[in-house]
């Protein structure tokens, strides 16, 4: 492959709880972005079916100038800038989740929000990617979403709420012009437990009903669109995000295909 076409050919890696999935982008093609979920064996552990997927995805086996790892996990807590020290996140993530097993804990840091994301992800999958790809960055997920609702909320007046579905889990996202009031995400079976976890939310911010808004998103349309039906009866300003629109003239252009988080890494520019 010609220097100059790895020079601008970037891959992105997405691991949630289940699942693994790889995008690549090679800028000035036809069809610049190619995305494949892996089918994952689920009586082994996802690092095995990582490590199965580098020795025979032939989308991992190419050369690239940039490699992402998103990190779509609860399992993430939040720490002002001000305050953050990347010497203290081996102290300050076990002391939030004191039961995880022995991970690789990493870090983002938000300067547009003020913010860092301190996470883990298992050590032997972070070894297994950087044997690979050493150079690759590691992100979570809910710091590329954190951003990017950031910069939305500064639209419009009042306050948002963003629900985002995905997987078996909802992380909501509450701004007040760019500042981020609530980040969390909470277990759902049923649009039942959406509806229950959103409005409580909603009802501890003091949110008001008619002058602030609730957006959702997702990777399941029909999830999203009963949702928005369901808290409509309680809340005015409720609207369910239209990729097309969301992402217009990015990137990405709202393909479907690919994870709503792992779109907003590719135009956060990080």
């Amino acid at each position: 492959m010609a220097e100059n076409q790895i020079n601008n050919r970037s891959l992105s890696i997405r691991l949630c709880s289940n699942g693994l999935s790889f995008c690549t982008y090679a800028p000035g093609q036809k069809e610049p972005f190619t995305y494949k979920a892996w089918d994952v064996n689920h009586t082994i552990s996802l690092a095995a079916n990582m490590k199965d997927a580098l020795m025979n995805e032939p989308m991992l086996k190419q050369e690239y100038q940039r490699v992402n790892v998103l990190i779509t996990t609860p399992h993430f807590t939040t720490v002002p800038v001000a305050a953050f020290q990347k010497e203290d996140i081996g102290t300050v993530y076990p002391f939030v989740f004191p039961k995880d097993k022995p991970l690789h804990v990493s870090y983002n840091v938000l300067r547009r929000s003020g913010i860092a994301i301190v996470f883990g992800l298992d050590k032997n999958i972070h070894q297994l990617l950087l044997d690979d790809f050493p150079r690759a960055r590691f992100y979570a997920s809910a710091s590329t979403l954190i951003e990017f609702f950031s910069e939305k909320s500064l639209f419009g007046q009042g306050k948002k709420m963003y629900v985002y579905l995905h997987e078996k889990e909802m992380t909501v996202y509450a701004f007040e012009q760019g500042r981020m009031l609530f980040v969390n995400t909470f277990p759902v079976v049923s649009v039942a437990d959406m509806q229950y976890y959103a409005l409580n939310v909603w009802k501890e911010l003091g949110f008001d009903q008619v002058d602030d808004a609730l957006c959702i998103v997702g990777d399941s349309e029909p999830r999203c669109t009963e949702l928005s039906e369901k808290i409509t009866y309680f809340l005015q300003n409720v609207s369910v995000i239209e990729r097309g629109e969301d992402f217009k003239d990015k990137l990405t252009q709202g393909n479907q295909l690919i994870p709503y988080d792992l779109q907003t890494l590719l135009i956060c520019g990080f």
